[in-house]
């Protein structure tokens, strides 16, 4: 097979809890021959191409194919098309692979969506998505509140930094989907609280927001005067 029959061809697919770098068919030979393969979801670690979002659990690459995954990891090791992962390829994971076979096209990319979230959820860093939740509060001025209690406070949760996520909040910033920010927020913030915020850190939305609602409620049991948390 020569270097002029391998063609290759990403896109990026955005999703609610996830960014998944899809590999859209990455193969070589014949392509009739290629068509009536059944499809297969691949999983290659890569060295630390970028921060790992767990400690523990390394960067991959996630993707499907129509080669066997032994002739699809030596595709990829020796491909001459630079990709982002082309210098960081370590070794094929089976293991989170998997064994199954997907004759329908469609169905292999829903399978491989639910493949990256569920390793994502695991802590591994999926497509160099490298999205990691918190749970943050802020200071609010209580000059409207008659009771503050121990204080007036809003909780909520984010990937962006603490920081970042407060100036959204006070410049009312918006984007096509409508505004960013809190109007609570935005009328009475103050300053971050970092000392009143858990310590967790989430690697999916889902988790963040349960933790979220939790966190809120605690605070609200101590005596704070809390908003958002929802």
């Amino acid at each position: 097979m020569s270097s002029g029959s391998l063609f290759a061809s990403w896109r990026v697919t955005i999703h609610a809890s996830t960014i998944a770098l899809g590999c859209s068919d990455i193969e070589g030979g014949d392509g009739d021959f290629l068509m009536s393969k059944p499809y297969r979801l691949c999983v290659v670690e890569l060295s630390d191409i970028c921060k790992r979002r767990d400690p523990s659990k390394p960067n991959v690459l996630v993707a499907r194919t129509q080669m066997d995954l032994d002739t699809r990891f030596e595709f990829l090791q020796r491909s001459r098309k630079r990709e982002w992962f082309s210098d960081h390829i370590h070794r094929l994971r089976v293991d989170l692979s998997g064994d199954e076979e997907f004759s329908d096209a469609t169905k292999s990319r829903d399978a491989l969506r639910l493949l990256v979230d569920d390793l994502s959820r695991q802590g591994y860093t999926v497509n160099r998505d490298t999205r990691v939740w918190q749970v943050y509060v802020v200071e609010l001025n209580p000059r409207d509140v008659e009771n503050p209690g121990l204080g007036y406070i809003y909780v909520g949760e984010t990937c962006k930094a603490p920081e970042v996520r407060l100036q959204e909040h006070l410049t009312m910033k918006r984007n096509r989907r409508g505004r960013l920010f809190s109007p609570v927020v935005a009328k009475y913030g103050i300053r971050l609280r970092p000392e009143l915020a858990p310590t967790e850190r989430y690697f999916c939305s889902e988790a963040s927001k349960a933790a979220e609602t939790k966190w809120a409620e605690h605070l609200r049991e101590l005596g704070y005067v809390v908003e958002g948390g929802h």
